[in-house]
């Protein structure tokens, strides 16, 4: 070290020879010492080295003359306050480890002292003399070299010496290391953030070489880090642990992931969703050559547009659809409902993730490709500067990314857990890697922010700073809610750069109070106000002594009196407030005559003030009354019309219904009624099941029963009026017949006939009522088509002779789904089997197969669709598939609310069977609604 510094000193020798020194020394460190340490951890070639050539204790033969130099210079560095170092009685592991670390503060003192007389030799002074900018630099500079300091120290506090010289490659030691400070900082940090230093002086030298060597200097030394420290890392406390237990989550992953092509990572020519992605970055890439550079302002906003455009989808796009999905399983709910599972569910979400990934990154290239424009210098200006802090961090960005991507892997890179629930860590996040230290690392996007700086354009930061945002929103609003809701109290408060920020801000404010109260204990300042007013009574005292009480007295009133007459003086000035001002400032605009000047205007000028202050307060009454006057003669328009319009409406459908003469107010009404025999009344509700047959029976009078009299089920807010149904049925209608069709006679063929001693109307049968004639009861079935098959209030009405006047209705009945309820899933099985009887009871209902009909019960491995029955209405081909997709429909509105899960219609020719189909509802039900993991309550994995 001497002789550097006297060949800078005191020679005149040229800057490329520091350089020179300095890279010399540097690879003395990074490849010298690598070796030797890469050898020591390998086979242990130090140590056998050493005991090789008599360095370990007591010997068999006499040590060479360089052995014992070596043995003399570890003892005469060991011996502390006149206690001798016994090398004999230490393991040979030890002593080899204070001779490594001779070479060790040689080889580090003379790199460091190389790299300074290096920086000095390459200074550049600024052209013109210094300026602002000048002393901005040198600030920065030495923030940084003082935060190197930092680092070092505050490093060398945690690991100590045994870990500063590497002392974990000869032996280890039984202690435990609090890995705190600036080792929650950053990674490696005496590696990382530790070398700050070296791009601190390269600011102040003000020099490229000095950069350029600083980034070599440092690449040297993460080399250093990944062949050297990291393996040996690794396999001293990072040792392969079986994985026993992990078999369950092994097997999910096998299931839902494979070979998936990770941007351009394992790009598959024979698949189709690689060659999609691939042939959209293709077509980018040739339309910015087909558009050509930007000469036109339509082509620069095409670029900007296509980038903010892929921007877009992927981060709002997707960003939606992971908010919809976590909150309500909205991507896995429309892929189960069209028969998919929600493995392919999740496949669909990766392939459009990563393409839209990918795009962005690819519009963003192509969009700086087109604004980046050459500098005539390379060297003169900012370019190279940018240049290199562009590269650097697009490279940072690509570390990143990869460091992540070890941690996470390709579930946590595809949002598995928004998707999948067994992926889902029953102990809680685990923070390691990058998020040790950063609670989102890929926030930051680096690399577009590079590629900006390189390009230098204005529109090129702006697109970087939107995509910042919108990570930082996407951050907010979507992944946090999600992780919140699944780990809860088990999220950490902070990150370890937040921890160590929020330390080092409370050290400052400690340290800074400590000092204001040491100053003020000091400087006794309440002492000091004290004789602030001891000085001021003993001068008041002392002009007592000089001047009279009594002129002391008068001077004091006048002084007083002068402070009031200056207050009151000051209130004088303010002009009263006018009652127009009033009116003006409470929105009021009135318009009044000029008052009287009349001599005799005292009172009335107080009688029209008050007039005034009321008038001036009407206007503010009167808005609100005038608007609700205007809405209650509105609404008493409205009421005033509407009888008027229903009475138009009902007078027209009257006429529809009966004639002009209405014929319903002959008939004998009490006599019509409507009930269900099925249902029994004792809590008040009659309640049918969606499928369930609705049997209806109603009485009639003997003399008014026509062949077209007929029944309708209408929901209870469809017909406002009582009297007269203005709504269709939507085929939810029977003649009293029995039948659905225009079966009926002329009005004088009687309605009513007997046959073997009992009354038929078509083919109902009749039978009296009491025992009288006069009134008759029949009976009705609604099934099938005739059903209404949605959820929901419903009532019959009786309608006479075809027309639409409602002789009378039933009362309220409710349509309800099936009962079901999920067993836990410790009862999968008894789940399946509950699960196939449902459904077959459903489907048979849709179908209409009545068993007690003798029709033949749906085997569960049966095809549903076909058996469909064949209606009268069905012509042809084309008939009979809209029959079967309307069964289908109907089944899949049943199973929505009766399980919860809604399918497409086509799930049913899909499934084909009834089996088939409750497999497919277990499975949907198991994505759908997730067993709860517990969750054990653990310390933070770090």
């Amino acid at each position: 070290m001497a002789f550097e510094m006297s060949l800078f000193l005191f020679t005149n020798a040229p800057r490329y020879v520091f350089l020179g020194m300095f890279i010399f020394w540097r690879i003395m460190y990074n490849f010298g010492l690598g070796v030797l340490l890469n050898s020591q951890s390998k086979d242990r070639a130090l140590v056998r080295l050493a005991k090789k050539h008599g360095l370990g204790p007591n010997p068999k033969t006499p040590r060479a003359w360089w052995a014992q130099y070596l043995v003399n210079q570890v003892k005469r560095k060991m011996t502390k306050k006149g206690v001798e170092y016994k090398y004999e009685e230490m393991p040979v592991e030890f002593n080899v480890w204070i001779l490594y670390r001779g070479l060790v503060d040689v080889i580090l003192v003379n790199d460091f002292t190389c790299y300074i007389l290096f920086a000095l030799a390459y200074y550049q002074s600024p052209e013109g003399g210094y300026g602002f900018v000048d002393a901005l630099r040198y600030a920065a500079g030495l923030a940084m070299l003082l935060f190197n300091l930092w680092v070092k120290t505050d490093a060398h506090r945690v690991v100590k010496d045994f870990a500063w010289y590497w002392g974990d490659f000869f032996f280890l030691v039984d202690a435990s290391l609090t890995f705190d400070g600036v080792f929650e900082l950053a990674p490696h940090p005496m590696y990382s953030v530790g070398y700050i230093g070296f791009y601190g002086t390269a600011l102040i030298a003000q020099s490229y070489p000095v950069l350029f060597m600083s980034l070599a200097a440092h690449a040297a030394q993460m080399a250093f880090l990944h062949f050297v420290e990291n393996p040996h890392i690794d396999k001293t406390y990072n040792p392969p642990q079986p994985t026993r237990g992990d078999g369950r989550k092994r097997s999910v992953l096998r299931k839902y992931f494979g070979r998936d092509m990770i941007t351009l990572k394992n790009l598959d020519l024979f698949r189709s969703t690689d060659v999609q992605t691939l042939v959209i970055a293709a077509y980018t890439a040739a339309s910015a050559l087909l558009v050509g550079p930007i000469d036109q302002p339509w082509k620069f906003w095409f670029y900007i547009g296509q980038t903010l455009l892929w921007r877009v989808i992927h981060t709002y796009g997707l960003g939606t659809v992971l908010y919809l999905q976590s909150k309500h399983r909205f991507w896995n709910r429309h892929f189960i409902k069209h028969g998919e599972s929600p493995r392919e569910a999740f496949h669909h979400w990766k392939v459009i993730y990563n393409t839209t990934q990918v795009m962005t990154y690819v519009s963003f290239v192509v969009c700086a490709m087109r604004l980046f424009v050459m500098p005539e210098s390379i060297v003169y200006g900012t370019f190279l500067l940018r240049a290199t802090l562009g590269l650097l961090f697009i490279v940072l960005h690509l570390w990143i990314a990869v460091s992540i991507f070890e941690v996470i892997g390709t579930s946590g890179w595809f949002y598995g857990d928004f998707f999948i629930d067994e992926l889902r860590s029953s102990s809680g996040p685990i923070y390691s890697g990058l998020y040790r230290y950063l609670d989102n690392p890929l926030l930051y996007t680096f690399s577009c922010w590079g590629m900006a700086m390189i390009c230098g354009s204005p529109a090129l930061y702006a697109i970087t700073a939107f995509g910042q945002i919108s990570n930082w929103l996407f951050l907010r609003y979507v992944e946090q809610p999600h992780m919140r809701r699944l780990y809860g109290s088990q999220i950490r408060k902070e990150a370890g750069v937040e921890r160590v920020l929020r330390g080092k801000v409370e050290e400052l404010e400690k340290n800074a109070k400590d000092a204001l109260e040491r100053l003020v204990r000091d400087l006794d300042l309440v002492d000091v106000l004290q004789k602030i007013k001891d000085v001021k009574r003993q001068g008041e005292s002392e002009v007592e002594k000089v001047v009279s009480p009594e002129a002391w007295s008068q001077f004091v009133s006048k002084t007083r009196d002068a402070r009031l007459h200056k207050g009151s003086s000051h209130v004088a000035m303010t002009p009263p407030e006018s009652e127009d001002e009033d009116d003006t400032k409470n929105g009021s605009l009135r318009l009044r005559k000029k008052p009287s000047m009349d001599s005799t205007s005292s009172q009335s000028s107080q009688g029209s003030n008050h007039s005034r202050s009321r008038r001036s307060k009407k206007p503010k009454m009167l808005l609100p009354q005038s608007v609700e006057r205007i809405i209650e003669e509105l609404e008493d328009i409205v009421d005033q019309a509407s009888p008027k319009v229903r009475a138009i409406v009902g007078e027209q459908f009257t006429k529809l219904a009966g004639g002009d003469a209405d014929p319903l107010q002959h008939l004998p009404l009490q006599k019509y009624s409507l009930t269900f025999p099925t249902q029994s009344h004792e809590d008040n509700t009659i309640v049918f099941r969606l499928g369930e047959p609705i049997v209806i029976d109603f009485t009639v009078p003997m003399n008014a029963v026509r062949g077209r009299d007929w029944i309708g089920i209408y929901p209870v807010t469809a017909n406002p009026n009582p009297s007269l149904t203005t709504s269709k049925s939507d085929g939810r209608y029977l003649y009293v017949t029995g039948s659905f069709k225009d079966e009926w006679e002329s009005d004088e063929t009687p309605q009513v006939r007997q046959q073997d001693d009992k009354l038929f109307v078509g083919r109902t049968e009749l039978e009296r009522v009491g025992g009288t004639a006069s009134v008759l009861r029949g009976r009705v079935t609604f099934r099938n088509d005739r059903l209404p098959w949605k959820v929901g209030v419903y009532e019959a009405r009786y309608h006479y002779d075809g027309k639409y006047g409602v002789v009378c209705a039933s009362r309220a009945f409710e349509v309800v789904p099936p009962d079901f309820e999920w067993e836990d899933l410790d009862a999968q099985s008894d789940n399946d089997s509950r699960v196939v009887e449902a459904v077959r009871d459903i489907v048979e209902k849709s179908l209409d197969i009545d068993v007690g009909k003798e029709d033949t019960r749906l085997h569960v491995d049966e095809d549903i669709l076909e058996r469909v029955k064949v209606g009268e209405d069905c012509l042809d081909a084309a008939s009979y598939a809209k029959s079967k997709e309307d069964v289908a429909k109907r089944i899949i509105y049943v199973l929505k609310h009766t399980f919860g899960i809604e399918f497409s219609w086509h799930v049913i020719r899909l499934a084909g069977t009834v089996e088939n189909l409750a497999k497919r509802l277990c499975d949907a039900h198991t994505a759908l609604h997730p067993p709860s993991i517990p969750v054990s309550v653990s310390s933070e994995s770090i």
